[in-house]
């Protein structure tokens, strides 16, 4: 009985110490935050993430974006300064992914950026540039910056203007829109290439019209694809006939490829063979 008494004292003795501890926790947090928003913003620090190698960002870049939106932010109250608003206003950049901003007690703005990554770069009918990135969306061209990506050319309507903001990795859609809008076939094969290393290093140019053509760095052929669909199993095919045929009989012995027959490949002759 005494035993059980000395057990119930001690449990009871242990979550009063556990509530003053998160009791003094919390005030410490709420004194530190009440000296952090008095204190003013001594230094600002910005971590750009590539999430490739492409650098369409600069620390530049963001200060300029952040300094043009709140004059100089510099030497202002920490409390003065909301980090949503920042975070909402970076994110609107073309380039850039997702923003987190955070305040420290030592006054210390911090900006953590992550910036998108492309994988095609497109130039349509009226010969203007722009990426799409890996998540679906598009990108603008910068003047600044060119990535070294396959570049997709030939009859391509559609314009940066119009179809920004739509999101070409979705699944729902019916092969007609597929194959109406060139958007969804080309986020799907440049999505196939960059997977790859090979195909990476392999494909330069993509021209896109009613059948799909393909323009190798190595060789002199051109590969004609067909259309967008059975993307995987073309390329594939493709993969194991390198391999298994132009490693023995040269890379310059065929003028075309032709992959959009259903289980056969199509060989043109090169007329003369380097």
């Amino acid at each position: 009985m005494f035993k059980n008494r000395q057990q119930k004292f001690k449990r009871i003795w242990v979550l009063v110490i556990w509530v003053l501890a998160i009791a003094g926790t919390l005030l410490l947090w709420g004194f530190a935050n009440k000296a952090m928003d008095k204190q003013p913003c001594t230094d600002i620090k910005i971590n750009i993430n590539h999430t490739s190698e492409h650098e369409f960002i600069q620390y530049d870049d963001v200060l300029n974006m952040l300094n043009e939106k709140n004059k100089k932010i510099t030497g202002k109250p920490m409390e003065t300064i909301s980090t949503a608003p920042l975070e909402q206003m970076f994110n609107t950049n073309p380039y850039i992914k997702n923003t987190e901003v955070f305040k420290t007690i030592n006054g210390t703005l911090s900006i953590n950026i992550d910036t998108k990554r492309p994988i095609a770069r497109i130039i349509n009918v009226l010969g203007e540039s722009f990426y799409i990135d890996e998540n679906g969306f598009l990108m603008p061209w910068s003047s600044n910056y060119t990535a070294r990506l396959p570049v997709f050319t030939g009859q391509i309507f559609e314009r940066y203007d119009v179809c920004y903001g739509i999101d070409y990795s979705r699944t729902d859609i019916n092969d007609s829109l597929l194959i109406k809008n060139n958007m969804y076939g080309i986020y799907r094969l440049a999505k196939y290439l960059n997977t790859s290393e090979f195909w990476k290093a392999q494909v330069e140019q993509v021209y896109v019209a009613k059948n799909v053509e393909l323009v190798p760095l190595a060789g002199n052929h051109i590969v004609v694809l067909g259309d967008f669909q059975d993307i995987d199993e073309k390329m594939n095919k493709l993969f194991v006939f390198y391999k298994q045929g132009l490693n023995y009989v040269g890379w310059n012995k065929y003028e075309t490829i032709n992959l959009k027959y259903k289980n056969q490949i199509v060989c043109t002759k090169a007329t003369t063979i380097q």
